[in-house]
């Protein structure tokens, strides 16, 4: 998979920008708020149809003006599609080799980047929302059909929900609470299955790349036994406390998966630099399982992570990044902390108030 052209107008302060970048590495460097990280954003976008920085809609176009525009050019399978998306006040609108699509579920999954990010550490520490989503995502992007998975299990939730809060009749609760375990014992066999596959590969990744001694583990509530018959289980014991709160109070939509280190939550003992790590890990071992399931090397995208990285994790991190063959692109105030471990044939780019310089 290869962006060969990417084309930005009136997108954060990018008012106008067309370029080619190459098939490997590209940075993008500068001093902090000249447009790097609206660079990756951008790309990011095109893939997940959403930004992966709290945002309004209106806080992505360039101040002063009502619409903008992200375009790409992308090699897929030997098969060369052009991806657009308008951006205005109103919302997204998405187009594929020139034609509109009725919707954005039809946009996702045709590009896939992989982003690094700083701010992912977080979700190490925060609430479970995030890492939920975090493996959401992961999954997704492996297996597109799983949105429609997520979205039919989220309209179940809302429904079920409804008619808890409305005091509907037992009739009509069974009929919800049915369709809400199909879809959520669907949900955590995905999750589980996933975290089955991608074990072996954070072990791996954690080991070699970030230098870890310890033992690595990222654990689901719930990885044992017929996910259908625990999941009924749980809404039996619960169902007192549903009625008089109004919801739904068991099920994939409250997990929380854990990462672990030798068999201590993360999220309680780690350190900063096991967090950094640990997230490190896990995207890395997102990327292969990427190109394992799909064929493709997906796009990565790592905004300000060469700050994250003391020198020898920096290192080994890209002896992975140029030992793959996809392309990546990298944001940095210090383009001499990259340029000692990468290639000559990585290309620079300078980025100075939303322009971009070569």
């Amino acid at each position: 998979m290869e962006l060969k052209r990417l084309t930005i107008n009136n997108f954060r302060n990018l008012l106008q920008i067309d370029f080619c970048p190459t098939a490997g590495g590209n940075i993008f460097y500068g001093n902090n708020a000249q447009g790097k990280t609206a660079l990756v954003e951008a790309i990011y976008l095109l893939g997940h149809a959403r930004s992966f920085r709290p945002a309004q809609l209106t806080d992505l176009l360039t101040v002063g003006t009502s619409s903008g525009k992200i375009s790409c050019e992308l090699l897929k399978s030997g098969v060369c599609h052009r991806l657009e998306l308008e951006l205005n006040r109103q919302g997204k609108k998405p187009f594929l080799d020139g034609k509109s699509l009725q919707g954005i579920g039809q946009f996702l999954g045709i590009l896939s980047p992989v982003l690094f990010a700083p701010e992912e550490v977080a979700l190490i520490k925060g609430a479970p929302a995030g890492r939920r989503s975090l493996l959401d995502r992961a999954i997704f992007q492996a297996e597109p059909g799983y949105l429609q998975v997520a979205r039919n299990f989220a309209r179940c939730l809302l429904q079920r929900n409804a008619v808890i809060k409305a005091g509907g009749s037992s009739q009509e609760l069974a009929v919800w609470t049915d369709r809400f375990l199909q879809a959520g014992s669907i949900i955590r066999e995905k999750r589980v299955h996933f975290l089955d596959r991608l074990r072996p590969l954070l072990h791996e990744t954690y080991r070699e790349i970030c230098g870890g001694r310890e033992e690595i583990d990222i654990k689901y509530p719930h990885m044992e036994g017929d996910q259908h018959v625990r999941l009924a289980d749980e809404l039996q014991k619960t169902r007192q406390r549903e009625v008089s709160l109004g919801q739904t109070l068991a099920g994939p939509h409250r997990d929380d998966p854990l990462f672990y280190l030798d068999g201590k939550q993360l999220k309680s003992f780690g350190s900063q630099g096991q967090q950094r790590s640990c997230m490190l890990a896990f995207k890395t071992a997102q990327v292969m399982d990427l190109e394992e399931q799909t064929g493709e090397s997906p796009v990565l995208l790592l905004d300000d992570m060469t700050s994250e990285l003391d020198p020898q994790r920096r290192e080994t991190f890209f002896a992975f990044l140029l030992g793959r063959s996809g392309q990546f692109f990298l944001t940095t105030t210090d383009p001499q902390l990259c340029r000692s471990f990468l290639a000559s044939d990585v290309t620079e780019y300078r980025v100075d108030a939303g322009r971009l310089e070569t």
